[in-house]
C-alpha cells in the first residue's frame, strides 16, 4: 500500500524530514508515500505563508534519488479551503504534483479546530461543514477529497460528541456523486483511528455510500505529521474498505491513476 497523506517538516505541524518518513513506510512495507504538506491562504492559519515549494521539490528530488526504483515517493498537496482562493490555487497547481487533495478546515472565517466553530450546536456546524465541501467540489480542481468529515474529529477533539453520518446523507451523496461524475476520489483518512475515535474518516457507512453510487477511485491516508503516524490503521483501513466492497485502491502519478494496488 501507500500512504498518500503525510506531512513533513515543510508543514509547519510536521515534525520530521522526508527522508525520516520514508524510512518509517518503507520498513512498514510500504511501496510508496506521497507528501502533501499544507497549502492555506486564511491569514489566522499556522500554515499560512509556511510552505516554502523550492525547498520542497529540493528535498523530494534528494530523496527520490536515494530510494530510486525501491519506493513511489509522490509530489503531493493539501489545499486548504481551494474554493476561496481560487487565484492562489491555480498558481500552486502550476507544480508538478503527483497528487493534490482538497479539504475544507476553516467554516466561515473560523478554524475547524478550535470551539468557536461549535457554538451554534453541532447539527448546525456539520450541516455548514458538508454544504462548504458541496461548495469546494463543484468549484475547485484536486485529485482526492480528504477525510471527507473530518468535523467529526473536530467535534470529537474539542466536545467528546460525534453526529451519525446518516443525519447528513443527503448533502453527502450530494458530494459523492460530483467525484465520481468528475472521476475524482475519496481517502480513507486514518486519523479519527488515531484520535480515539471507533472508525476512520469517512467510516464504513460512508464508504458504502461511495461505492453503491459507483465510486472507484479510492486511496489510503494516515494524515501522518510524524514517523511513528505512517500507515497507522491501515489494517482496520483495508478491512473497512473490502466490507464497503472495494478491492483495490488508486496509484497516482503527475494527477493521473496510472495502476492499482490489490488490498
Amino acid at each position: 500500500m501507500i500512504d498518500t497523506h503525510t506531512h513533513s517538516h515543510h508543514s509547519p505541524d510536521g515534525a520530521a524530514a522526508m527522508a525520516e518518513m520514508i524510512a518509517a513506510a518503507r520498513d512498514l512495507g510500504l511501496s510508496g508515500i506521497a507528501f502533501t504538506d499544507h497549502a492555506e491562504w486564511y491569514p489566522g492559519d499556522p500554515a499560512f505563508g509556511f510552505l516554502d515549494l523550492d525547498a520542497y521539490f529540493s528535498e523530494l528530488a534528494q530523496v527520490r534519488q536515494a530510494y530510486d526504483g525501491r519506493m513511489h515517493v509522490l509530489a503531493g498537496i493539501e489545499l486548504g479551503n481551494p474554493h476561496d482562493f481560487p487565484t492562489e490555487t491555480q498558481a500552486i497547481l502550476a507544480h508538478p504534483f503527483d497528487l493534490v487533495i482538497g479539504s475544507v478546515h476553516w467554516l466561515n472565517g473560523l478554524p475547524g479546530w478550535e470551539l468557536p466553530i461549535f457554538r451554534n450546536g453541532l447539527a448546525a456546524t456539520y450541516q455548514l461543514y458538508y454544504e462548504e465541501l458541496i461548495k469546494m467540489v463543484n468549484e475547485t480542481d484536486f485529485d482526492i477529497l480528504g477525510h471527507l468529515d473530518l468535523v467529526r474529529r473536530d467535534s470529537w477533539d474539542l466536545l467528546g460528541e460525534t453526529l451519525s453520518s446518516d443525519a447528513f446523507r443527503e448533502p453527502i451523496e450530494v458530494v459523492l456523486r460530483h467525484l465520481i461524475e468528475t472521476g475524482r476520489g475519496l481517502e480513507i483518512n486514518t486519523s479519527g483511528l488515531r484520535k480515539g475515535l471507533p472508525g476512520p474518516l469517512p467510516g464504513l457507512d460512508v464508504l458504502r455510500w461511495y461505492r453503491d453510487l459507483g465510486g472507484e477511485v479510492l486511496v489510503t491516508g494516515s494524515d501522518g505529521h510524524s514517523p511513528e503516524h505512517i500507515a497507522f490503521g491501515f489494517s482496520t483501513a483495508r478491512d473497512i474498505a473490502l466490507a464497503a466492497g472495494f478491492h483495490r485502491t488508486a496509484r497516482f502519478e503527475n494527477r493521473t491513476v496510472v495502476d492499482w494496488i490489490e488490498l
